[in-house]
């Protein structure tokens, strides 16, 4: 399927309609116009409370956070008002204003995963991240060789990927 069939499916309502020819006024492509419904339409599910339809609008990594999503605390808050969309390295950047944090501006990485167009919370979360340094003396790591017990977590963790 097709990114823009994708987003046709998903975006049949009257503001994701606006969403688009505001876009498309802007000079914006196709691509990025489809990478801005995407994010809109992921948004509207979640604001919904429905992970079942966030799951394919959500990279196969940021899938898993899904579990871990405060559905009741997004539910209270107005969504972001998606701004535009541009192009970058990783995908597109999805240009977003928050009304709950005073009109702060805030930015979403959407990328071609399996041939269609999803949200990246993971390059996201990166995208946003402050690098700090821990208080205190740093610890000291000191090689030893690995214990039954080891090789036995190592591969459980091996059987719990896919396969690549």
């Amino acid at each position: 399927m097709e990114h823009a069939d994708a987003f046709d499916m998903h975006c049949r309502s009257p503001l994701a309609i606006a969403l688009v020819c505001s876009l498309a006024s802007c000079g914006a492509d196709a691509d990025t116009v489809a990478a801005a419904g995407v994010f809109d339409t992921f948004q509207r599910a979640v604001q919904r409370g429905d992970a079942a339809a966030c799951r394919p609008l959500l990279t196969e990594e940021s899938a898993q956070v899904l579990l871990a999503m405060p559905w009741g605390e997004i539910q209270k808050k107005q969504p972001l008002h998606v701004l535009g969309a541009e192009r970058f390295q990783e995908g597109f950047r999805v240009k977003v204003q928050d009304p709950n944090e005073g009109g702060r501006a805030s930015q979403f990485v959407v990328v071609r995963e399996n041939g269609r167009l999803v949200v990246d919370l993971v390059a996201t979360a990166g995208l946003h991240a402050e690098v700090r340094e821990a208080a205190g003396p740093r610890g000291t790591t000191v090689p030893r060789e690995l214990t039954p017990a080891d090789r036995d977590r190592i591969r459980q963790f091996e059987l719990t990927q896919q396969p690549r």
